[in-house]
């Protein structure tokens, strides 16, 4: 099948969109699909080697246009889509879109579309061309990432026969692409955190599980300056800080960590769009925490029990401090902690590695 990728992400970044984006076209090249992402690219970017940056294999065409950093910049890039589109035959080509702009784009000049959404539309507009994208028969498919969002997707629209539950999903943990950088530890237990580090993401719970438990070294990867700057003056002395990972070198750090926690909270508020994403979302950390074989600790939330079970995790009421330290010390018993994983590591196997999510996206679709 000759795919065509539309990303709102710019490329590269630090974002999960970026890399999502990057793993599903990875997973595609790799089922023997002739690929190519069109993504935007900040003029000013020093990154040379992007599918490196990533740790993905260069098995799709990358076509990045360069933009600025102004506000609205997904408006600006359409009349670029726009000629980018122009020299592929409509026929031949299935645009594959996480970009409603995009997607409205290019279903207006003919082409056949399967569009991904990870939240509702927050906006006039977006509602807008997401109502007149989902009333057309040429959209091939409608791809959302938990069973929630699904529910809410068919509750407003005629949208059932298209539309397919794929949460996210991980890439088996193999070798890094390096070492990140790591503090000199005790001959403890290690507790590890990846992702931003704003408010909703249980930050707070982990500081005070360090306060508590200071036998133990916890780790918090991710975050930008200005967060950890926020959250430092909190910490003790066994709580690191390591800032930003790059994608390609985070299995580095799973293999250093015996716990990974994710306690995310009820109000969970995206930064850029402040929209509640906890009843629907589904975190490319759930998937990569079961991908590296280590224990999880995390929130029992509807969402993430659509995915995880008291066989695959520690599952713990979001806020309730006591609860995570017991949590933690349940997972003193490595025997414990290693059935967790293992059983985790088998359900990722079976059904969120990004290729079994490529197949399952594109299962029926005809061209």
């Amino acid at each position: 099948m000759r795919i065509v990728y539309l990303s709102s992400s710019v490329i590269p970044s630090r974002t999960a969109n970026s890399i999502q984006v990057m793993r599903m076209c990875e997973a595609l090249g790799k089922a023997g699909h002739n690929t190519t992402l069109i993504g935007k690219q900040y003029a000013d970017s020093l990154v040379e080697d992007i599918y490196g940056y990533y740790g993905v294999a260069e098995c799709f065409d990358l076509v990045l246009i360069p933009c600025r950093r102004v506000k609205g910049v997904g408006l600006l890039m359409l009349p670029k889509i726009y000629a980018c589109l122009r020299q592929y035959d409509p026929k031949e080509i299935v645009i594959y879109a996480r970009d409603i702009y995009g997607a409205s784009v290019a279903i207006r000049m003919g082409f056949r579309v399967i569009y991904e959404v990870h939240g509702l539309p927050y906006n006039r507009l977006i509602r807008h061309l997401e109502s007149s994208l989902l009333a057309n028969r040429r959209l091939l498919r409608l791809v959302v990432i938990s069973k929630s969002l699904c529910d809410l997707y068919t509750s407003r629209f005629d949208i059932a026969d298209r539309i397919v539950v794929c949460h996210d999903a991980a890439s088996a943990t193999g070798p890094s692409n390096g070492d990140s950088p790591w503090p000199a530890c005790r001959d403890t237990l290690q507790i590890g955190y990846t992702g931003h580090l704003h408010q909703g993401r249980g930050i707070d719970i982990i500081i005070e599980c360090a306060k508590r438990l200071p036998q133990y070294d916890f780790h918090l990867i991710g975050g930008d300056d200005k967060d950890i700057l926020h959250w430092r003056p909190q910490a003790t002395a066994n709580l690191h800080f390591a800032g930003f990972v790059e994608p390609g070198l985070i299995p580095s750090v799973f293999r250093r960590c015996d716990i990974l926690v994710m306690p995310y909270q009820t109000n969970l508020t995206l930064p850029h769009i402040q929209v509640n994403t906890s009843a629907w979302m589904s975190p490319m950390k759930l998937f990569e925490y079961m991908a590296s074989r280590k224990a999880i600790i995390a929130s029992d939330l509807p969402v993430l029990r659509e995915v995880l079970d008291e066989r695959k995790a520690v599952l713990v009421p979001p806020d309730d401090t006591d609860r995570w330290v017991e949590a933690i010390r349940r997972c003193e018993d490595k025997r414990f902690r290693d059935s967790l994983a293992q059983n985790a590591y088998e359900a990722f196997l079976a059904d969120h590695t990004w290729e079994k999510r490529a197949a399952t996206v594109l299962s029926g679709v005809e061209v």
